[in-house]
């Protein structure tokens, strides 16, 4: 079948709009990303490894090792990985799961076999230097402090339940990657009492 000059005319136009509205849907979307916008965790590309009281993230092929004494509680850490990393605007902010020994050397003494586990958030500029902080502890040996299931990620959220038995409080941590400059949010309340 032939087409007629204005039907092939129309036919050209109508595909070369569409390219248009392709492409300016990707550029609306990569300047967004631009503006400061999280852009959405790259948790897949990213990993960590303990190094003592350090960990190492690798990102996009670079290593960067963060010093984490002043977060967490482990007297060394033997275990670390990425929950979440998002970038908005000039900050990386990371969510990092942090457990190790509650005391080094091991022995048979109180805390001997212990472990002390973390939640780390950390705001960091560029330069992967830390700007901002946050930890809480969810296990641990010295403090009687328990959490049944630990982190758990669904979609761009984590939540945390941990129960204080010294304080007797139940605290729910949560952290939402679309708003990383937030930090964790933390409630406290009561741990209910069970009938005897």
């Amino acid at each position: 079948m032939r087409l007629n000059g204005k039907t092939a005319c129309v036919k050209a136009v109508a595909a070369l709009l569409l390219l248009s509205a392709c492409v300016l849907s990707c550029a609306w979307t990569t300047s967004g990303a631009r503006a400061g916008r999280p852009r959405g965790d790259a948790t897949e590309k990213v990993t960590a490894r303990a190094r003592g009281r350090r960990a190492v993230v690798v990102e996009r092929g670079r290593s960067h090792t963060l010093d984490l004494t002043k977060y967490v509680d482990a007297a060394r850490i033997e275990d670390a990985s990425v929950l979440f990393l998002t970038r908005g605007g000039e900050f990386a902010y990371l969510l990092l799961d942090v457990c190790g020994l509650s005391k080094t050397p091991r022995d048979d003494r109180q805390c001997g076999t212990g472990t002390e586990c973390n939640v780390v958030w950390l705001k960091l500029d560029r330069a992967w230097r830390v700007r901002g902080a946050e930890a809480e502890r969810y296990e641990s040996c010295w403090l009687p402090i328990t959490s049944e299931e630990g982190p758990k990620v669904s979609g761009r959220r984590m939540t945390l339940t941990l129960d204080d038995l010294r304080e007797e409080l139940r605290r729910e941590v949560s952290y939402d990657a679309d708003s990383p400059e937030e930090g964790l949010t933390v409630r406290r309340q009561a741990i209910p009492k069970t009938n005897p």
